[in-house]
């Protein structure tokens, strides 16, 4: 077919192929160009042999190119996208644009297109040898993961005032709650809306991701709401707290006045809130927290312990050399006199200890006018005071055991590592429960889940414990050096320091922070 010619060439179209015929010499590339330029089905793919055909004029039939239809459509892989190229000049597509609509509707419909026509674009969207999206697919939208919250526990560090100091006997120490108060919820995952290609097909999105509530499940209950929404609510009166991970509700003892001849000593398991004092030569045990919240403190007391939970001892205590203070975990008060406190993490002391012996991983007083004030301390990691000593040069001994850092710092890294590899292995049982939960099984195969249940229960524990250890030791790494003391304002002489083997008698009164990098002690 042919598709040009005058005295110089001939241009045909052979079974799609476009062929050139040279008969003399003397016709140049660029007009040659000119001439295709107003024939845009045809496509140059052989520049070399058009050149030299150009160049020969052997009056023989050379192969230079293809021919295109007069509108190419290309389909995007995953079908969402349909695009057309009109090869025709301007002046064509102007003269001709119904024709040109009714061959791109029967080139789409040829090639099954029969969603998402851009009709906009065919009453004015044409442009010639330009790429015209002209359909288009519905996109899934992939369902939402599923939402989960939980009652949120107080905070327990001290009330800060306008004046910014720290007011270490107003917390927010336990979260009662009564039977069928709400503990939390979770709006389920969603399935998501289906798409469509630009060939009819359905595309399926992707569910939202399942989230477990984890919840005692002997003191907490789950009820579902209108709309799906599921509501943990506490089972009974009690404190609220997160147990190996879980959400749970605590046995409460709360005593609206002292605990004296009245009550006895107390033994509780579960939590404890005292509205007054603790009289002398009585005790407080529980294996969770222990609030007393009497603002004239306590006096000579037997002891308070607290098995694995915090202490908050509004008042301050007036040990009188024998009354001790232990707690699983951290002890607030607001000073200590002639008293032995010892816990697990951190001592918080909001106006002084004088005469005391302390024991924990960190003793934090009141940064503004904290003072320790003779008697002896012994810390993991670090001691902060605003004044150590007093003018009268009351003997203060300060012990920092310290530790390596780069031992402790491969620790963390090997245990971070364990717990990676924990995690996996309960998230890997847990969709495997979520996929027993969903199929249909015979009662039989119950006996199978309750040992998965178990099994969850028991790696979820292990990942709480785990975690436990990985912030204690990232919370010493904190501190600076490997030991420290700090002195806000004033340590006076009578003070001695002694930060792992390292240690110092101070002189003359000093103030800022002493801490041990390896064996040597260094001060700024």
């Amino acid at each position: 077919m042919e598709k040009f010619k005058n005295e110089y060439i001939l241009i045909e179209e052979e079974h799609h192929s476009i062929c050139v015929t040279v008969f003399k010499r003397g016709f140049l590339l660029r007009h040659f160009l000119e001439i295709i330029r107003e024939i845009p089905t045809i496509k140059i793919t052989q520049d070399k042999n058009l050149q030299e055909a150009l160049v020969l004029a052997s009056n023989v039939r050379v192969e230079i190119g293809e021919n295109l239809p007069l509108i190419c459509l290309s389909v995007s892989e995953d079908k969402m996208e349909a695009s057309i190229v009109l090869n025709c000049t301007q002046a064509d597509l102007d003269d001709r644009r119904e024709f040109y609509v009714g061959e791109i509707l029967k080139t789409i419909h040829d090639n099954k297109v029969t969603e998402g026509i851009l009709v906009d674009r065919l009453q004015d969207g044409l442009r010639p040898q330009q790429e015209i999206l002209i359909a288009r697919g519905v996109q899934p939208i992939d369902g939402k993961d599923a939402q989960i919250r939980y009652f949120s526990l107080s905070e327990r560090k001290p009330t800060i005032r306008q004046d910014g100091t720290a007011d270490y006997y107003d917390m927010n120490f336990i979260d009662e709650v009564k039977k069928g108060d709400w503990l939390g919820e979770k709006i389920p995952a969603t399935n998501g809306t289906s798409g469509r290609t630009i060939t009819g097909e359905m595309v399926v999105p992707k569910k939202g991701r399942d989230l477990k509530l984890l919840y005692d499940r002997k003191s907490v209950v789950e009820e579902v709401e209108d709309g799906g929404k599921i509501v943990l609510r506490a089972m009974i009166d009690g404190v609220v707290s997160f147990e190996q991970g879980k959400i749970s509700v605590g046995d409460h003892l709360r005593i609206d006045g002292d605990v004296g001849i009245e009550t006895g000593n107390i033994i509780f398991d579960g939590s404890v809130t005292i509205r007054g004092i603790v009289q002398p030569g009585f005790s407080v045990a529980a294996t969770k927290d222990i609030s007393i919240l009497g603002e004239m403190g306590l006096s000579g007391i037997k002891s308070i312990t607290s098995q694995n939970g915090d202490i908050f001892i509004k008042g301050g205590i007036f040990g009188q050399g024998a009354s001790k203070v232990k707690a699983g975990k951290n002890i607030f008060l607001k000073h200590a006199n002639d008293s032995h406190l010892v816990a697990k993490e951190d001592i918080h002391i909001g106006y002084y200890a004088i005469g005391s012996s302390i024991n924990a991983r960190h003793i934090l007083t009141e940064e503004r006018h904290g003072k320790i004030i003779g008697g002896k301390l012994e810390a993991k990691g670090k001691v902060v005071a605003a004044i150590i000593g007093n003018s009268m040069e009351r003997k203060t001994f300060i012990h920092i055991e310290g530790f390596n850092r780069s031992i402790l710092t491969e620790q963390l890294e090997e245990m971070l590592q364990e717990y990676k590899k924990e995690l996996t292995a309960f998230e890997t049982l847990k969709k495997r429960i979520d996929a027993f939960e969903n199929s249909s099984r015979r009662k039989e195969e119950d006996s199978q889940l309750q040992i998965m249940q178990d099994e969850f229960d028991q790696r979820l524990s292990s990942l709480s414990k785990l975690d436990d250890k990985c912030k204690y030791v990232a919370n010493l790494l904190e501190i600076k050096g490997e030991g420290e003391v700090t002195i806000k304002k004033v340590a006076y002489p009578g003070t001695f320091l002694e930060i792992k083997n390292a240690g110092k008698k101070i002189a003359s009164s000093v103030m800022g922070t002493f801490y041990v990098t390896g064996s040597i002690m260094q001060y700024e």
